[in-house]
């Protein structure tokens, strides 16, 4: 059991566009995070957690209470806009995702919005997934790669997901026959994951950031989509005076080479932790949008 306060506030972490399959009954959250099934729930600012099958002590691992997170946020000190979004979204948390799920989670990210992301999670997991029940309530956990390597085409489709069944696919393969491991992407340098991770049919440079910030350690990782590059526009467009590049519009996809400059300025300016200043700017830049998660 953990104390909800300054530094740690789950309910908003899980909420942030990180994970997107939690769902709330009452003062409890339940989430699906690979082969398990996890709960918290809160009351009188205490946190609770419960997994099945057992998995000890998740929510610090998941959560990653190991973080020195003073000393993560003293690396933003001299950053005004950050500063000010650390004080005011107070206990948001980056979340250490199952590798397998954050891969299709992001590669089902592409060109939709969270809604439609979990209804196609949702929907793989039902189809290939294993079925468990926790306090009289159903839940699926989410599929292996195994599963979804020897599901057709058709068999995704019909969970919703479109043209990026293909990618689902290609993800699951690499996998499966073991051209692609995560021990692999964990221990190499941030460089040479991203390149290894794009060479599969469907992963962008967006998409294998999110990865590799959520689910392989790589905290310098600044993953820019549409919302980012609306705080980039807002609130660091000074920090490319003096590099050779048409500012994109804050409305419109980056091409390749703009995507390139943007995430090498940001994670410069940022250094090893920018995948926590990303989450903050993130988290405002669309509250201030005031969308829903």
């Amino acid at each position: 059991m953990l104390t909800l306060d300054s530094k740690f506030n789950p309910e908003i972490s899980i909420n942030s566009g990180q994970m997107f399959l939690w769902e709330k009954y009452k003062n409890s959250w339940y989430g699906t995070y690979g082969n398990y099934i996890l709960k918290f729930s809160m009351l009188d600012n205490k946190i609770e957690f419960y997994s099945a099958p057992k998995f000890d002590n998740w929510g610090h691992f998941i959560f990653r209470l190991d973080d020195n997170i003073q000393g993560i946020f003293s690396n933003f000190s001299d950053d005004i806009i950050l500063s000010k979004l650390l004080k005011k979204y107070t206990g948001l948390r980056l979340i250490r995702q199952d590798p397998h799920q954050c891969m299709i989670s992001f590669a089902c990210s592409s060109n939709t919005n969270i809604s439609m992301i979990r209804t196609m999670l949702k929907n793989l997991s039902m189809k290939f997934g294993t079925k468990k029940e926790i306090d009289n309530k159903i839940f699926f956990t989410f599929p292996r790669m195994k599963n979804l390597h020897d599901a057709s085409i058709n068999e995704l489709c019909a969970c919703s997901v479109g043209y990026r069944a293909k990618t689902i696919k290609s993800i699951a393969e690499k996998i499966v026959t073991g051209a692609l491991t995560i021990d692999e992407l964990y221990h190499c340098k941030y460089n040479d994951a991203i390149k290894i991770l794009t060479s599969i049919y469907g992963i962008g440079n967006k998409i294998a950031d999110c990865i590799l910030l959520f689910s392989l350690e790589k905290t310098e990782a600044f993953p820019i989509d549409v919302w980012i590059g609306r705080a980039i526009f807002m609130y660091y467009k000074r920090l490319f005076d003096n590099r050779k590049v048409t500012f994109m519009s804050p409305n419109k996809k980056l091409s390749y080479k703009q995507y390139s400059i943007l995430s090498e300025v940001m994670r410069n300016h940022f250094g090893k932790y920018g995948g926590y200043a990303q989450q903050y700017l993130f988290y405002h830049i669309r509250n201030m949008e005031k969308k829903k998660w």
